[in-house]
């Protein structure tokens, strides 16, 4: 690749960022033809069309998209890498794009947002807390976490850490509908259930020894926020399966009752994804040290 293509997607970059030809030539100190000139030479060597420009707005194609994604980060670099030669402006500056589900990120993100915020002022983040699978590279996602292991080819893992799933109830629905002390006793209770419909799920379960049994309960209750789930638990509507890392102060106060805690349900681990394969922008891997730092 040329030095002039590389410019060229550097022209590119700044036309999206700042929404037009004319404020990207004010802000290249070009001319909004040579603008112009350098977008079209950009198509013709992707064979590609980047952008969709009307009289009144500016979209970006699909294909501008995917290559929007990665010239943002070069022109990123570039600044960055202007600004070490001011000694006035060496903090990480630029934007970091998070996805998380949301309860990991209520309880593990959010928190902490302000005590990032305070060692790299210059860094703006956009979290989105959602329990759904989207496109990451279509959503240009920074970082995307997630429970599972599986690594799509398009992008890095790197492992958070790694949490328990508990059987949860109040002491009072206990007390009021029993504890049940063995799996078989689980399918006549009222199941909470983090899911969207009213299908039944199945579970898992081992114990010490080796035995596993295998539960399939219709839920009472659907909701799709674990935290909601955990206030419905502890008004005592039912049993729930929550996250160790949600839990476990409750039980350790009394206020929820683990239910048949010699059984065991799944280990699930949690894992930072992002589509940087030889070089992590400075800004991303501050924030992913950092969340690590947390967790740990």
């Amino acid at each position: 690749m040329d030095s002039a293509q590389l410019y060229r997607m550097l022209v590119f970059a700044n036309v999206v960022e700042q929404g037009s030809l004319t404020a990207a030539a004010d802000q290249l100190g070009i001319s909004r033809s040579m603008v112009s000139q350098h977008l079209k030479k950009l198509e013709l060597r992707c064979d590609a069309q980047l952008l969709k420009r009307t009289t009144r707005k500016m979209d970006l194609t699909e294909d501008g998209q995917q290559l929007y994604h990665h010239c943002a980060e070069l022109l990123l670099l570039a600044k960055q890498a202007e600004e070490t030669t001011r000694p006035q402006s060496k903090e990480l500056r630029g934007r970091i794009t998070l996805f998380t589900p949301i309860c990991f990120g209520e309880q593990f993100i959010t928190p902490y947002i302000g005590e990032f915020h305070q060692k790299f002022p210059k860094i703006q983040i956009g979290i989105q807390l959602d329990d759904r699978r989207i496109n990451r590279l279509e959503n240009s996602i920074d970082i995307a976490i997630q429970s599972e292991a599986r690594q799509p080819t398009d992008s890095i893992f790197i492992k958070l850490g790694q949490f328990d799933e508990y059987m949860v109830a109040s002491p009072e629905y206990v007390k009021q509908h029993g504890a049940p002390l063995h799996p078989d006793m689980l399918l006549s209770h009222q199941w909470l259930l983090h899911t969207d419909s009213y299908l039944p799920q199945s579970f898992l379960l081992k114990n010490s020894y080796g035995d596993k049994f295998t539960i399939k309960v219709p839920p009472f209750i659907c909701c799709n926020s674990r935290h909601g789930i955990a206030q419905m638990v502890k008004q005592g509507v039912g049993i729930a399966i929550l996250p160790s890392y949600l839990v476990a102060a409750g039980i350790a106060k009394k206020e929820l009752t683990h239910i048949l805690p010699d059984y065991h349900l799944n280990e699930t681990g949690i894992y930072a994804m992002h589509p940087f394969n030889n070089v992590i922008p400075p800004r991303v891997k501050a924030f992913l040290d950092f969340i690590q730092y947390k967790m740990g």
